[in-house]
């Protein structure tokens, strides 16, 4: 059985053409900050909803949503620097509108010490809507955790391990760490903002604070280093030009004391289907991190999954040893929802006699 059905008109931005243009404005003004951050980030970031802050809590068309990210970064300059990480929300959590319940983990190994890093927290959100169709959504979000960091004393060298003539692992390094480990608790909150005209047609505005007791870390035996306190924005615009394309202007600016980090780009979506629920369409786009990388992104949405996958191409002063060559990130987002029932065409037959 065959079903024929006619397409919905393409919506025109043009009714939004207002906020359109406030967003790419705010997207063009903030490449003018230069990045030289190197903290944890996501270059998807965009396909890491809970990193981007509590805001993000259960903020999403759907019951449930899990997310899975893997980066791997500087193979070709040092070890690896990996990031494995997991996530899970709820909307409408327990049968109450508006409460959004979250988990966010993740582990990140870096550089010849091992330094290792992982953080877990939970978190909760409320989300009002308002407006004559509720196409406002205004959600604020609160996350408690703690993060454990510890690094391997055993995968460095020191000047004291040089004999004269070459580097004697066995020799003394002179060094004593009062501990090679450590654990603080954080406390984050966050604030988004989401407009959906449509089902192709939406922004986001989103604001997160991390880090808002600045816990001190230390790993010698001097006084700890307070940790900063992380400030991330984003906004994230999507709108179709054709009748199977969307585009999704898109920017994130995050800064930690002196360190600032920008993200911008643009990502094409072509719809293969989008009928009673269940989409498929391919995406991609390209990113730049200001004054580090320039990325590429393919992405797939599958029904209840997306998938994303993005290189980045290394533009910074690392070039002569990394060779252009920066990081692979791979991330998985599937959304458990229920799905308005398929209607069925029924065959009169002839009574029997």
């Amino acid at each position: 059985m065959t079903l024929h059905l006619p397409l919905a008109p393409c919506p025109s931005p043009t009714r939004h053409s207002l906020l359109y243009f406030g967003a790419l404005t705010f997207l063009f003004l903030t490449t003018s900050i230069r990045s030289t951050a190197q903290d944890i980030h996501f270059s998807q970031f965009f396909n890491a909803p809970l990193a981007s802050g509590p805001g993000t809590i259960g903020t999403f068309d759907g019951n449930y949503r899990f997310n899975g990210i893997f980066r791997q970064q500087w193979r070709a300059v040092t070890v690896p620097y990996r990031t494995f990480a997991l996530g899970g929300d709820a909307a409408n959590a327990a049968g109450v509108q508006g409460l959004g319940l979250g988990a966010w983990l993740f582990n990140d190994k870096a550089g010849d010490s091992r330094m290792q890093q992982t953080h877990l927290s939970i978190g909760a959100s409320w989300t009002e809507r308002f407006g004559s169709e509720r196409e406002h959504a205004l959600t604020g979000g609160l996350q408690l955790g703690f993060t454990s960091l510890s690094i391997d004393p055993a995968g460095l060298t020191f000047d004291n391990q040089y004999n004269g003539y070459y580097y004697d692992p066995g020799l003394g390094s002179g060094e004593q760490f009062a501990r090679s480990s450590s654990t603080h608790a954080d406390v984050h909150a966050g604030a988004v903002y989401r407009y959906q005209a449509d089902a192709r047609t939406r922004v986001q505005v989103g604001f997160g604070l991390f880090n808002l007791t600045t816990p001190g870390i230390s790993f010698l035996s001097g006084p700890s280093t307070d940790l900063d306190m992380r400030t991330s924005s984003h906004v994230m615009v999507q709108f179709p030009i054709a009748e199977k394309l969307d585009l999704l202007p898109m920017v994130q600016f995050m800064s930690q004391g002196e360190f600032q980090e920008v993200d911008i780009g643009t990502n094409l979506r072509y719809i293969m289907l989008d009928r009673y629920g269940l989409k498929r369409a391919v995406l991609f786009g390209a990113h730049y991190r200001a004054a580090d990388a320039g990325y590429l992104y393919a992405g797939l949405e599958y029904d209840d999954w997306t998938f994303g996958l993005s290189y980045d191409i290394n533009t910074s002063d690392l070039v002569p040893a990394s060779r252009n060559r920066g990081a692979i990130e791979l991330t998985a987002i599937r959304v458990l929802k229920k799905r308005p029932a398929i209607p069925v065409r029924f065959k009169a037959c002839p009574p029997q006699i």
